[in-house]
């Protein structure tokens, strides 16, 4: 017996040692998982709310907006506040902004939405708008608004007054060629109401010495845009007032001109001012631009949205003092009438449209860029 009573002992010891190790490991797997509120403390927290201005086509225009949206982010901390402001670009359709309106309606991360809506009176868009209301996500409207029936989606638009804008352009060109003229009137597309209205405008301003001869639509195609140009002055062999509506439609009418060696034959006047425009109005090829506030647009739309979340009711009645009376939901960011040095108008002959239309020559505006660090506007 005493021959095999060793292996015994080890069996036992091994048994011992065994079950010890099994309960030191027991022990520690219990004590390495997590309760249910360590757990949660370890969970990522959620990233940043968006502000997002979504525009009607890409385009150098809108470089300004970004500027403006940089700058109130930097201004108003927004980093600090668990906030985004950025601009995102729609593809110059109306499917395009419908679709990026429902994706946003899928992202719990946005916090409002801006647009400057590529139709006006698209019942989708303006569905997709309401759908988003409803989610509590603040709606506003920039550079271009929803038709009056459509309204009730958005809270607040900020830009440019398009009808007033429209005559002031209209002013310069009868102003520069007092005895009237067969015009045409170059534009992205007819159901955005900022085209709508400063193309209304702009007839009812010339008056009826003036003769409307087409408006040519593009679809914010840059190539068709100059073909538009080629084909009138080809069609209209009495034309002698090219209009320009949108930003690319200035350069686009220069190009064809300089093409056709034309420029004593035409007037040119023009909205916003693309850095090639500006230059090209240095060289003598644009009579008068009327020149947005897009920097302001990206701006207030931001400082509006970051009043709405805070509940900031004293930024929000300053910047909206009329807030529930007609027009009270508008904040008009200006305008300013830009022309080369020398020209023939002046300052006083737009004096009837108020203090929220500047007058500036060329080298004037240029300077107004270099303050804000702009290119464009």
């Amino acid at each position: 017996m005493k021959l095999f009573s060793p292996p015994l002992r080890c069996i036992e010891i091994l048994s011992v040692l065994f079950l010890f190790l099994v309960g030191c490991t027991g022990n520690s797997n219990k004590e390495s998982t997590p309760s249910k509120e360590s757990s949660a403390s370890v969970q990522p927290k959620s990233g940043p709310k968006r502000i997002l201005l979504l525009n009607n086509t890409d385009s150098p225009f809108w470089d300004a907006a970004r500027a403006g949206i940089k700058k109130a982010q930097e201004d108003l901390k927004l980093s600090g506040l668990g906030l985004t402001a950025s601009m995102d670009s729609n593809d110059g359709t109306e499917t395009g902004q419908i679709e990026k309106l429902r994706q946003y309606g899928t992202q719990k991360d946005i916090a409002a939405v801006i647009i400057s809506p590529i139709s006006s009176t698209n019942p989708a868009i303006a569905d997709e708008l309401k759908k988003l209301k409803a989610k509590g996500v603040t709606i506003g409207c920039f550079d271009s608004d929803l038709d009056a029936k459509f309204q009730q989606h958005r809270e607040f638009y900020v830009g440019t007054n398009n009808i007033a804008g429209g005559k002031v352009l209209g002013t310069a060109a009868k102003l520069l060629k007092p005895d009237g003229a067969p015009y045409v009137q170059f534009v992205g597309v007819d159901s955005q109401q900022n085209a709508i209205e400063r193309m209304d405008g702009f007839t009812s301003a010339v008056g009826p010495t003036y003769t409307q001869k087409d408006r040519k639509l593009d679809d914010a195609d840059r190539n068709r845009a100059r073909d538009n140009v080629r084909d009138v002055i080809t069609k209209y062999s009495d034309l002698s007032l090219l209009v320009g509506i949108w930003s690319y439609n200035a350069p686009a009418i220069v190009d064809v001109v300089k093409e056709k060696n034309a420029r004593e034959k035409f007037t040119i006047v023009t909205f916003d001012a693309e850095a090639i425009a500006i230059q090209q109005m240095g060289e003598g090829m644009i009579d008068a631009m009327v020149v947005q506030n897009p920097f302001a647009m990206g701006y207030e739309s931001v400082r509006y949205a970051l009043a709405k979340l805070q509940g900031d009711q004293d930024t929000l009645k300053s910047m909206f003092p009329n807030m529930g009376q007609p027009g009270g939901d508008i904040l008009d960011t200006g305008l300013k009438v830009v022309v080369p040095s020398g020209s023939p108008l002046k300052a006083e002959m737009f004096e009837s449209f108020g203090k929220s239309v500047e007058f500036l020559d060329l080298p004037a505006f240029q300077a107004w860029l270099k303050q804000y660090d702009l290119t464009s506007s």
